[in-house]
C-alpha cells in the first residue's frame, strides 16, 4: 500500500493514469482591454517538445512546503509528474513507451520507503496515452488564459516590464494572475475569499514556473534505488478501476 498525499493536478490534459483539472473559475462580467492583451500574450507559440511545469502551492489550510513537477517530452512520447510535501517527494508516475507502460511510485505507509510497481497497459489504452502525450502542455493553459472573462489589467509592481496582472473576481472569491507576456503564460496565482465582515482574506498561492528542455532530465526518471515490481494492469475490461 502506498500513501497518497499529492497536490491537486494541474491542467486539463489528463492521461489515463492520473486526471487532471483546470484551477481556473468563470466569471461574466469582462473588460475588453483585459482580456485582449491576455488573449494576444496567450498566441505566442514555440517550437521546443520538452515541456516543464512546476507549480509550488501554499495555504492556509496547510503549512507544508507542497509542489508538483510536470514534465511532458512531446518527441518521445512520455511523460513524468512528481509530488513533494515538506520538500520531500511522496509520489511519481512515469508514463513512457509512447504510454504503454506506466510506473507509480509512492511511500509505503508502514516503513515510510518509495516503493513502486509498473505494468503494461492494453493496446485501446496505450493508444488513447499515444494521442494525449502529443498535445502541448503549455498551448493547453494558453487557451484555459483565453478563456477566461478577466475584468481588469495592470502593471504589478516589479522591475520586469513584461509582467502583467489581471484579476477576475465574484461576491465570494477574487482571483489575481500574474503573466508573462513574454510567454503568455501565468506565474502566480492569488485566490482570495471574503472573511464573516466581508473583507478579502488571502485562501491561497500558487507559484507556477513554466519552461522548455532540450530533453528529459535522467534524474527524474526511475530511480535505480527504488524496487519497482511488475504487474498486470490495475484495470478491467480494458477500463481502469476507480481509487
Amino acid at each position: 500500500m502506498m500513501k497518497k498525499k499529492t497536490l491537486t493536478s494541474f491542467l486539463a490534459v489528463p492521461l489515463v493514469v492520473a486526471a487532471a483539472s483546470g484551477f481556473f473559475y468563470l466569471y461574466t462580467d469582462r473588460v475588453v482591454s483585459a482580456q485582449s492583451e491576455t488573449i494576444a500574450a496567450a498566441d505566442k507559440a514555440t517550437n521546443s517538445q520538452v515541456e516543464y511545469i512546476k507549480i509550488s502551492v501554499s495555504s492556509s489550510t496547510y503549512s507544508d512546503s507542497s509542489y508538483q513537477i510536470r514534465i511532458r517530452d512531446r518527441k518521445n512520447l512520455s511523460e513524468v509528474t512528481e509530488d513533494y510535501v515538506g520538500g520531500v517527494l511522496q509520489n511519481k508516475i512515469i508514463v513512457f513507451e509512447e504510454g504503454r507502460r506506466v510506473t507509480s511510485i509512492g511511500r509505503d505507509h508502514v516503513t515510510g520507503k518509495l516503493v513502486g510497481n509498473t505494468w503494461t497497459l492494453p493496446v485501446n489504452l496505450a493508444n488513447e496515452n499515444k494521442k494525449i502525450l502529443n498535445i502541448s502542455l503549455m498551448e493547453e493553459q494558453k487557451k484555459e488564459m483565453k478563456n477566461q472573462n478577466w475584468v481588469k489589467s495592470l502593471r504589478p509592481q516589479s522591475n520586469d516590464a513584461s509582467l502583467q496582472e489581471v484579476v477576475a473576481e465574484n461576491n465570494l472569491k477574487k482571483e489575481t494572475v500574474t503573466i508573462d507576456t513574454k510567454t503568455g503564460l501565468p506565474v502566480k496565482r492569488e485566490v482570495f475569499v471574503k472573511d464573516k465582515e466581508g473583507n478579502w482574506t488571502e485562501d491561497s498561492v500558487r507559484v507556477e514556473e513554466y519552461k522548455y528542455l532540450d530533453s528529459m532530465p535522467m534524474n527524474l526518471q526511475l530511480n535505480d534505488e527504488v524496487e519497482i515490481k511488475e504487474i498486470l494492469a490495475p484495470i478491467k475490461e480494458d477500463k481502469l478501476l476507480k481509487g
